[in-house]
């Protein structure tokens, strides 16, 4: 995959119809729909789903995208808030989407070069697990001059030393994009929400001259 500052490279089967994509900071005519990507790291979880939009000139095979596709996406990582509501949503803006066969392995890449935008939370899980969340913010695709602010995990000895991380450092990282579903009491309803996240392989801190 190119490293350039924002890159992802997925390959995918779609999961669902195609949709039409409310507006976007201005941003009209966008579709989106769902990839399931295989995990091969042997977690409990099979796959991730990822949310994919694009316009009509990512398109590589126009009238093939449909539910069930395998299809190549390459793209960038941004975030929107939705209105009403003003959830965040964490996204793949896709500059290429085209239909492959089947027989082309899945995959799911993602490359980023960021400034820390808050401080990082490190924490320990209950089986002695260390993770570290970090907030990466890249430029906007949509509005020159604003940001998107992508929710990254590290892990292990990244972990420890992204901890250290100050604001506005800069930081590149390599990892994938994962979904994960997680409970929520919302009105006195417990529910199920999915969070996506940059899960990081490795990330370290850049030297700015």
């Amino acid at each position: 995959m190119e490293k350039r500052e924002n890159a992802v490279g997925m390959a995918g089967r779609i999961a669902g119809e195609i949709e039409r994509q409310p507006d976007i900071y201005g941003t009209r005519g966008l579709k989106r729909f769902s990839l399931e990507i295989s995990r091969a790291d042997g977690s409990r979880q099979a796959s991730d789903r990822v949310i994919v939009i694009y316009g009509q000139e990512a398109e590589a095979t126009p009238g093939q995208l449909a539910d069930g596709a395998y299809v190549m996406v390459m793209g960038k990582m941004q975030t929107y808030k939705e209105v009403p509501g003003g959830r965040i949503v964490v996204f793949v803006l896709a500059e290429y989407v085209g239909v492959v066969s089947e027989q082309v392995e899945q995959q799911n890449g993602v490359y980023l070069e960021g400034d820390v935008a808050r401080k990082p939370i490190h924490r320990t899980t209950p089986k002695g697990r260390k993770i570290t969340e970090v907030t990466v913010k890249v430029p906007s695709a949509f509005t020159e001059g604003y940001f998107s602010f992508i929710p990254t995990i590290c892990w292990g000895s990244d972990a420890e030393a992204a901890a250290e991380y100050r604001e506005g450092a800069r930081v590149a990282l390599e990892g994938r994009l994962q979904s994960r579903d997680y409970t929520k009491r919302l009105e006195g309803v417990e529910v199920t929400l999915t969070a996506y996240e940059v899960s990081a392989r490795h990330i370290e801190k850049r030297i700015c001259e």
